[in-house]
Formats: structure tokens, C-alpha cells, sequence
């Protein structure tokens, strides 16, 4: 998940919101690992809570060059691009990403909230659906597995007189990166939907 130590601590005084604090942290994270993506995505996201613009777009740009076939990194400058304001360049780098993963539901639904500011509002709708299919689709494929999954459990030998074995644990070299976990935060098959409404409706509870 984390590059190096220092990688580790920045993102943990960034969580604590200690951002002066975290910034020398990247620093130091990136010193060891020079050229990074993931520590420059991360350090770009602090950089835009700090409000510091050109920076924050630096880093996002240079991770994505280090790694162009990489949605993710299309997506997270697509964000940044919109919160400084440039709408079109946001826009623009949603679809890369969706060209880049068709099957990102997350990145069709941004890309849709964007084009509806601007008032294309077919377009709009047609991101927001294709956003919703491919959650159907993740979704019932999540449920099927999960089902396999619960079925090769009661065929397995049950230890200790009949207790059911648990789920396998990850090993820490089997964890997710950071732009992984970035990700799933929207992508949680149990709250896709509310998150999808939550946000159309202005970031406002129904």
C-alpha cells in the first residue's frame, strides 16, 4: 500500500489534516523513491487541500505521464482540474479515463455531473446510466462470487467440531495500493447508489 515509511507517515498526518506536517513527509517519501506516482498523486491531493493549484497539478500531471495507460490517474487530475475550476479541462481528462476503462462506473458518473453543468444534459443522462448499468453488472457478479465463495466454505472440512472456516485474510503483499482504496471509497458495491444520488442531489441527504 505504502511505497516507503515516509509514504506511510505523510498519508497518516494527512489524515490527522496535519498538512504542513504531511507535505515534509512526501517530500522525504519522494527523495527515496524519486519519480513515484503514487506518492505524486497523493502529495497532489494535499496540495489541493492546501489550495495551492499549480502544484497540485504538477504532481497529478507528472503521475500521470510516469503511467499514461492508467485510468486512475486521468480521473484523479480530472477532479483537481474541476475544483480549480476548468470545467472543460476536467471533462476532457474523464474521457481519457473512460476510454482508457470503459467499465469505470465511477469516472461515467463524474463525467456525467460535469456535462450536465455544463447542460448537456442527454450526454449527462447517458453517463449516469451507463454508471448505473456497469454497478448492476459489478454488483451481481459481487453477489455470485460471494455466493461461490459461501458455498465452497460449507463443502470445505470444518475444523473444531463443525465450525465454518473464516475468510481467507489478505497478506500485505496482497493489499491494494492506494489508488485502489482511493477508488473503492465510491465504489463500495453496498453504497454505490446512495453515493450516486447523494452527489446528483448536490451532496444533500434525501
Amino acid at each position: 500500500m505504502f511505497v516507503n515509511e515516509a509514504h506511510k507517515k505523510a498519508n497518516e498526518l494527512q489524515d490527522a489534516q496535519e498538512f504542513e506536517r504531511a507535505l515534509k513527509a512526501f517530500d522525504e517519501a519522494l527523495e527515496q523513491a524519486p519519480n513515484n506516482p503514487d506518492i505524486l498523486s497523493h502529495r497532489g491531493v494535499l496540495y489541493l487541500h492546501l489550495n495551492l493549484k499549480k502544484k497540485c497539478l504538477d504532481d497529478l500531471n507528472k503521475a500521470k505521464e510516469i503511467e499514461p495507460d492508467y485510468s486512475y490517474r486521468y480521473a484523479s487530475l480530472a477532479y483537481a482540474l474541476d475544483f480549480f475550476g476548468d470545467l472543460d479541462g476536467a471533462i476532457e481528462q474523464y474521457e481519457i479515463a473512460v476510454k482508457l476503462d470503459p467499465e469505470d462506473a465511477v469516472a461515467h458518473n463524474n463525467l456525467g455531473l460535469l456535462l450536465e453543468k455544463k447542460g448537456y444534459q442527454a450526454k449527462a443522462q447517458e453517463r449516469f446510466e451507463k454508471a448505473d448499468k456497469l454497478h448492476k453488472i459489478e454488483n451481481s457478479f459481487y453477489e455470485q462470487t460471494k455466493k461461490e465463495d459461501e458455498n465452497k466454505q460449507e463443502d470445505s472440512p470444518k475444523p473444531d467440531g463443525g465450525t465454518k472456516l473464516q475468510p481467507k485474510k489478505l497478506r500485505e503483499d496482497e493489499k491494494p495500493n492506494g489508488a485502489d482504496i482511493a477508488k473503492s471509497v465510491f465504489s463500495n458495491k453496498s453504497t454505490f447508489k446512495e453515493f450516486l444520488n447523494f452527489v446528483r442531489n448536490g451532496f444533500k441527504l434525501k
